[in-house]
């Protein structure tokens, strides 16, 4: 069965055109918590955001279960 999952970003992440502080996507995964992967793909496909060339690490995220 699916989870329902509310990410946030806890800071800037990638500059000027890439996720701020504060902006959320919501994630559906089999499983455990998404990944860095699902996370990053999500804010692609939702908000048209591609962060490239640096390091994400979930430290950068709060998940919540929803």
């Amino acid at each position: 069965m699916a989870n329902a999952f509310k990410v946030t970003a806890k800071q800037n992440i990638g500059g000027s055109k890439g996720i701020a502080k504060g902006m959320s996507v919501q994630i559906r995964k089999e499983g455990g918590n998404p990944g860095v992967n699902d996370v990053l793909a999500a804010f692609k496909q939702q908000l048209g955001i591609e962060v490239k060339g640096i390091t994400v690490t979930m430290s950068y995220f709060t998940v919540q279960k929803i």
